[in-house]
């Protein structure tokens, strides 16, 4: 099948084969019936006992064949992935939370300084209000 250059589902439509059975046949899942091995051979116009030798096949380029070969070492290199996400979203997080902080601090100053600004307006100096406060007082006296 390699050395012809052919997919699996070249070879399921040529003989009928499920490419599902196929795919177990070529992943190694499965072994292939006596019948399954004659159609195969006769196919690929090789000769069946030729099928059964995995000394003469060709490695598989395709690397989603090796999948199963290092699952354990991918879900591994994958949990410390997500382990280094979560730790980068966690700092990200506090740098935020300062960011915030410092953005809070000086909205606060801002207005404590607009604050100080109104009470000095010179249209209306401090002088009128209490003049005003006394006269308001004497009068409730």
């Amino acid at each position: 099948m390699f050395e012809k250059r052919l997919k699996a589902v070249d070879l399921a439509k040529g003989t009928n084969i499920a490419p599902s059975v196929i795919s177990r046949y070529l992943s190694g899942q499965n072994q292939p019936s006596r019948d399954n091995i004659i159609t195969i051979g006769n196919y690929l116009g090789a000769h069946p006992q030729s099928l059964l030798s995995s000394s003469d096949a060709p490695e598989s380029k395709n690397p989603a064949h090796n999948i199963s070969i290092h699952k354990d070492k991918i879900i591994l290199l994958l949990e410390r992935m997500v382990a280094e996400k979560d730790e980068q979203i966690i700092s990200l997080k506090a740098e935020i939370k300062q960011w915030e902080d410092i953005a809070i601090t000086i909205s606060v100053k801002d207005r404590h300084a607009k604050g100080r600004q109104k009470t000095k307006n010179p249209t209306k100096p401090n002088k009128q209000k209490v003049g005003f406060m006394t006269n308001h007082k004497k009068a409730k006296s």
